[in-house]
């Protein structure tokens, strides 16, 4: 009876939070269409709430019928929103002109979106609606081979490229039920991915290029933790390939290893991410202006980072800290004897505690990671994370983008106290004796 009481929740909040989704084609284009977001976000993620709370009291496991109607309202929620236009971010522009330069011949490294060379390829939409035009692409080459092929099979498309993203997405739903099918029960793990707010609203309706590198690294988890560590390694590889942010894990791979597998093993993503970077040579090097600009420079949502920028007064400063401090953390994660996965998850949570840039995408890694270890106080930063459209909305109705203190404090203190009681409890990091999944 329990079950079936179980179930028909989980039907009807999976009911709730689609009726929900579909509330943007109802929404008028403009400003408002953020504040929209935000509400969906916040909706959503309160019926997921609710859910998980009931299910993580449940002592009799799921059925094989439940893991799949979880899979196939996962499924649902993305593509009822593939077809709509992009909100909270505009990234997906310059995924559609990198595809169209490189389909013209043209290495997406060697010119700015602006440059004169490339204006026989412009229309009425690209390049005119990327941004940061000024800069060259910094998008690694697994990257630029995914909006190849966008290009190849959908021309100029955002709903071709949000499709491709989608399917990705939902290989990562795939490989987090291949990792915890053999716990007592993997119902909510899958849950907390397939229904989190996160994946759906910057993958298949913003469309973010960080749907290709999170399968590869949960992927590469999984063959790490059951010992296949080369094919761990080349999954690392492939990730830090669509996004450079996985390669955080190679010091704490290097770590985990022993003898000369752990100098080898690791030095296999990053091979692989200078081949592609080789792939792609340019002699002017302008990628490398591209991520000096956004690793120096760019600020937004940071929590630590504002702090320290507020104390030093200086962007460049507190910059240097930051990088200090991460630095710091993942040599001190690295060196401690902690199961792998216990130490790539607080490596990315640290990392994105420290980071001058966080973005609410951003988050969909953890995201992913809270799938296969649970920590409430990240829980509660993928839903506070929404915050930060505030600011998005700000600029599309008055031209600023200016962070908020106050929407800073609202976001980040309640993830701090609850990662403070999680340490106080010993759930941080915990000795192999106890468990956190």
């Amino acid at each position: 009876m329990a079950r079936t009481r179980a179930t028909g929740l989980l039907i009807a909040i999976g009911v709730l939070m689609e009726l929900c989704f579909l509330t943007f084609y109802l929404a008028s284009p403009g400003p408002a269409e953020v504040l929209v977001f935000i509400a969906v976000n916040v909706a959503t993620f309160l019926l997921l709430s609710i859910l998980i709370a009931r299910l993580r009291k449940e002592h009799e496991p799921a059925g094989r019928s439940v893991l799949m109607l979880i899979a196939a309202f996962g499924v649902l929620f993305r593509l009822t929103l593939v077809p709509h236009g992009v909100i909270g971010s505009d990234d997906i522009y310059r995924y559609l002109w990198d595809g169209k330069v490189a389909a013209a011949g043209i290495n997406p490294f060697a010119y700015t979106p602006t440059d004169p060379h490339l204006s026989g390829l412009a229309t009425a939409v690209l390049p005119s609606n990327v941004n940061h035009p000024e800069l060259r692409s910094l998008y690694p080459a697994l990257a630029q081979l995914l909006f190849l092929l966008s290009h190849v099979l959908f021309g100029d498309s955002l709903r071709g490229m949000k499709l491709l993203l989608t399917v990705l997405d939902c290989l990562t739903m795939l490989f987090i039920w291949m990792f915890v099918r053999r716990r007592e029960d993997p119902v909510v793990p899958v849950l907390l991915y397939a229904w989190c707010p996160l994946p759906v609203l910057y993958f298949a309706l913003d469309g973010h290029i960080d749907a290709l590198g999170i399968p590869f690294l949960v992927l590469g988890l999984y063959f790490l933790s059951t010992r296949r560590s080369l094919r761990g390694a080349i999954a690392i590889g492939l990730s830090a390939l669509a996004k450079l942010v996985p390669l955080l894990v190679l010091p704490l791979l290097a770590g985990h290893l022993k003898g000369f597998r752990r100098f080898l093993i690791p030095a296999v993503p990053l091979l692989m991410v200078l081949t592609g970077a080789l792939l792609y040579f340019e002699p002017s090097w302008g990628v490398v202006q591209s991520l000096t600009t956004f690793g120096s420079r760019w600020e937004f949502n940071g929590s630590i980072f504002s702090v320290t920028y507020f104390l030093t007064g200086s962007n460049e400063a507190a910059h240097i800290v930051s990088g200090i401090l991460i630095v710091l953390s993942l040599g001190a994660l690295a060196l401690i004897d902690r199961p792998l996965l216990e130490k790539v998850f607080w490596g990315f949570v640290i990392f994105i505690l420290l980071s001058p840039v966080v973005h609410p995408w951003y988050l969909t890694w953890l995201a992913a990671l809270l799938a296969l270890r649970w920590s409430p106080g990240v829980f509660v930063f993928l839903g506070t994370s929404v915050l930060a459209n505030v600011v998005v909305y700000q600029y599309r109705a008055y031209g600023e983008w200016i962070d908020r203190p106050l929407i800073l404090l609202i976001e980040y203190l309640p993830v701090f106290i609850l990662l403070a009681r999680e340490v106080a409890r010993g759930e941080v990091l915990p000795s192999s004796g106890r468990s956190a999944t």
